[in-house]
């Protein structure tokens, strides 16, 4: 499908994001929200680029001149959709009781990759525990108390959050994958089990692996004419009737196709014996964030797409429950 002469005059389409004038509301709410905790957006970092990314959609929406007909729109609107999926949480749960804990690693918004729906560069510490942050967020809604491990005090006798769900306190172990095989995601949930099993409160627990480094996001949302587009032609991007149903497929195929990449280099056997006797479920929680094109009245329009996806090595049919609540609240469609 072509691209909107003016796409980003046209974001409210998506069904998602309202409108600009409350993107920027969101911006300045969160702003006022780390200088009461007496923190600064830091000149430079990777959380002013995305709160200016939002500021400059905004101003080409009004000014459809100033767009750019051969601009690749995918750079803006991720960090636009990635960077409201951050906000829209913590203007909304600034109030609750467990907020304040939040506090250290807000500070580490400003030195590190805050959106998730895009490959992280290289890795970093505030990058994962950015990703800690956005998990516990989310637990929030769904838990009667959360912990979150402090990013640069943890003594290793937790996992990053643990939250009360229930009547039982989970145990959520957050990884970011930066390597691309199946020995690397093995390792780091041989990690998350014994943060897990060497919590004393954690009555019961999971691995949850942040996918952004797994995902072909410009698979998610192409360039359809991808070689004219180099020869200096205005690019068409891809767009669906229903994005969520068409990239939900596409990522339950990465979860399962990683998941099975597992047991092919390590070994059912030796997978299944790592969680036997241990508080962590025999699976695993896949956050998938990316985002895509969508069609509508006006064109197509960026979407983001949110997943909570299992990857499974055993029975997990007695946590589905928990698993259904935690993928609520990240949808933020809250089912207490």
């Amino acid at each position: 499908m072509p691209t909107n002469p003016n796409i980003h005059g046209s974001l409210g389409q998506s069904g998602q994001v309202v409108t600009y004038l409350e993107l920027e509301r969101l911006i300045y709410a969160f702003e006022a929200i780390l200088e009461r905790f007496g923190i600064q957006i830091q000149p430079g970092s990777e959380l002013e680029k995305a709160c200016c990314s939002v500021l400059e959609a905004m101003g080409k929406s009004q000014n459809a001149n100033i767009c750019d007909p051969r601009e690749d729109i995918r750079h803006g609107f991720t960090e636009v959709l990635g960077i409201w999926f951050f906000l829209k949480r913590i203007v909304r749960l600034e109030d609750h009781a467990g907020f304040p804990q939040f506090v250290p690693h807000l500070a580490l918004l400003n030195k590190g990759t805050v959106v998730q729906n895009k490959r992280a560069p290289l890795c970093q510490e505030a990058t994962n525990k950015i990703f800690e942050l956005l998990f516990a967020l989310v637990s929030l809604d769904v838990s009667e108390e959360v912990i979150l491990d402090h990013p640069s005090s943890a003594k290793g006798d937790n996992p990053d959050v643990l939250a009360t769900i229930g009547g039982q306190c989970w145990g959520f172990a957050c990884k970011t994958i930066y390597g691309s095989s199946g020995k690397t995601f093995y390792d780091n949930l041989e990690k998350g089990v014994e943060q897990i099993e060497a919590a004393p409160n954690a009555q019961v627990g999971t691995v949850v692996m942040n996918f952004r480094n797994i995902i072909s996001h410009d698979e998610c949302w192409s360039i359809m004419n991808e070689i004219e587009y180099r020869n200096g032609a205005e690019p068409i991007f891809s767009a669906y009737e229903r994005p969520a149903e068409f990239i939900a497929s596409h990522i339950t195929e990465i979860v399962k196709q990683k998941r099975d990449q597992v047991v092919a280099e390590i070994g059912l056997p030796n997978v299944v014996n790592l969680f036997f006797g241990k508080k962590a479920i025999p699976a695993f929680l896949a956050v998938c964030l990316t985002r895509t094109g969508k069609v509508s009245a006006l064109g197509p329009v960026p979407i983001s797409i949110t997943m909570l996806c299992v990857g499974e090595f055993g029975d997990v049919q007695a946590y589905k429950r928990v698993i259904e609540k935690i993928n609520s609240a990240l949808h933020e469609c809250v089912q207490l």
